[in-house]
């Protein structure tokens, strides 16, 4: 199961990387990794083993940038959106309708504040925040408009299908 997600946040990667190639890193190989001992190597730039915290994922400064998933996620596949939190345009009044939108068509209709999310969907946000951090400040307007764009990019992806191809 932890690879099968992996390959969906690659693919939402690649997904990305052809849409935004100047705002994206390189994705390599070793880009998207798995926190854990076998790839303590690889964590330099970032937390350490032992050290996820409430954290579902994070994105390494230091280069090569990656972004490094919590185990449980990778295996479970259920977290919660950015979308409709605090490091998301809704709370920016001329985004609501988006935000809305957003809620609508993915939840089903419920509205307001963050939502559960489960399977590929999950994995799709999950990268889109984390590739926003590339180039931004926290989670500061610059990284929200691109969180935005990314996700925005996807959800067109996902309902027309090009996603499942």
């Amino acid at each position: 199961m932890v690879e099968q997600n992996l390959k969906i946040c690659y693919k939402t990667a690649y997904m990305l990387k052809d849409a935004f190639p100047n705002e994206i890193m390189k994705i390599t190989p070793t880009t998207i990794i798995e926190h854990g001992k076998k790839n303590g190597r690889l964590l330099r730039g970032g937390r350490k083993a032992n050290s996820m915290g409430g954290c579902y994922a994070y994105f390494t400064r230091a280069t090569p940038h990656r972004i490094v998933i919590k185990q449980k996620i990778l295996k479970e596949g259920i977290m919660y959106s950015t979308y409709g939190g605090s490091h998301s345009l809704s709370i920016v009044p001329q985004y609501k309708k988006y935000v809305d939108l957003y809620n609508y068509t993915i939840h089903g209709g419920l509205l307001g504040g963050r939502k559960k999310l489960e399977g590929n969907w999950a994995f799709v946000d999950l990268i889109c925040h984390e590739l926003a951090h590339h180039r931004t400040s926290g989670h500061g307007k610059g990284f929200k408009i691109k969180y935005h764009r990314f996700l925005n990019h996807m959800v067109n992806k996902v309902i027309s299908g090009e996603f499942y191809q």
